[in-house]
């Protein structure tokens, strides 16, 4: 009777006494708190253990899917039970639903932090790290006339690629400590004129939603200038590395968003004829997992790094590499062939050269 006088007074104060943890965006800390603060600890109700029960039991028929719904009603009626986010965990990482199970595991070590399997909860993040897709954040803008910007949180990839070309070279992990937002789409010519009153685009007939070109490095940071003005916020070109992690989003694809050129890129095959190249109106190839556009295929993009011949030396920290002369251009475009549009491939020009097929996405610094 104790016991459950016990549980029963644990489960209404998570309701009635007001959230003191330190997220207070995240329900799931007062649950942590709570508990943490409970003793004796609360016993585990009675229709609870038979969900956990039958839980085990499909664990053991190898059938996962009722598993998981099964360990999903135990803790809709326990959210604090260690035990129970530790095994729906482990059944999500083994049906490779990686970033649930990440989740899950967190919260167990949120709940039982010298738990018996922390040490083992801590290594099964290690591992679903390197496998687990990142999600992206929302979607925002500063100003009517500013580009859609997509928060991506931070994370950890390969950069790089073991192919053919030396500059793709060596592949090295490289570690995005701090979130940031990325452009949703290459910055288009309306967005261009809106801020610096003007259209340099080869190509303007091809209209306001297509992306703004012929700008060089130099150009872009007049550009970026003016707009932090306007907005007070703080845009910038990518980095190298920023730019290579949003293309990828979690993947090893060929393409940013694909193994298929074709389904995420305008390139030369796809965008018209032979002579009649052009680029196209931003967002129309499908998006990659972060819900970016054209990361692959209709402008070549301007990124913040100067050139480098391979990646020897090369920062691990998703910082910018300076120091030559040439700067770097990522994604390819409608004019090139398909290759150049994977996700490791490199280009390089002069920070004052413009082209028809050069054109930049933003990112901004996030508070």
């Amino acid at each position: 009777m104790f016991i459950f006088r016990t549980c029963l007074l644990f489960l209404l104060s998570l309701t009635c006494i007001p959230a003191f943890a330190a997220d207070a965006n995240d329900p799931f800390q007062e649950v942590v708190a709570k508990y943490l603060a409970a003793s004796p600890k609360p016993a585990l109700p009675e229709e609870a253990r038979k969900y956990k029960v039958q839980a085990e039991f499909m664990v053991e028929e190898k059938q996962p899917d009722k598993a998981i719904a099964l360990y999903g009603k135990a803790l809709d009626i326990a959210p604090w039970w260690p035990e129970g986010h530790y095994q729906l965990a482990l059944v999500l990482g083994k049906t490779g639903k990686y970033r649930a199970a990440m989740r899950e595991m967190n919260r167990y070590l949120q709940l039982e932090p010298q738990g018996t399997e922390a040490r083992a909860a801590q290594d099964k993040l290690y591992q679903w790290e390197t496998v687990a897709e990142p999600v992206a954040g929302k979607v925002f803008s500063d100003c009517p006339d500013c580009p859609e910007m997509v928060e991506l949180p931070a994370g950890s990839f390969d950069m790089g690629a073991d192919g053919e070309e030396a500059n793709e070279k060596p592949v090295h992990r490289v570690t995005i400590a701090k979130p940031f937002a990325m452009g949703k789409t290459e910055v288009t010519q309306a967005q261009w004129r809106a801020v610096m009153g003007t259209d340099p685009s080869y190509f303007a007939s091809c209209g306001d939603t297509c992306p703004v070109e012929q700008v060089s490095w130099d150009d872009v940071q007049k550009f970026i200038q003016k707009l932090n003005a306007k907005t007070g916020k703080l845009y910038r070109l990518p980095t190298e590395a920023e730019w290579e992690y949003a293309c990828r989003a979690g993947t090893q694809l060929e393409y940013c968003g694909s193994d298929s050129a074709d389904s995420v890129a305008w390139n030369s095959y796809n965008s018209g004829g032979f002579f009649f190249n052009t680029p196209h109106p931003v967002a129309t190839k499908r998006a990659n997992a972060f819900g970016l556009h054209d990361m692959s295929g209709n402008v070549w993009e301007w990124v913040e790094d100067t050139y480098h011949d391979s990646y020897n030396g090369a920062p691990t920290d998703g910082s910018a590499w300076v120091g030559t002369s040439m700067r770097v251009l990522r994604g390819g475009s409608w004019g090139k062939d398909p290759k150049f549009g994977r996700a490791a491939l490199r280009s390089k020009f002069g920070l004052n050269y413009r082209d028809f097929s050069y054109g930049f996405r933003l990112a901004r610094t996030l508070p």
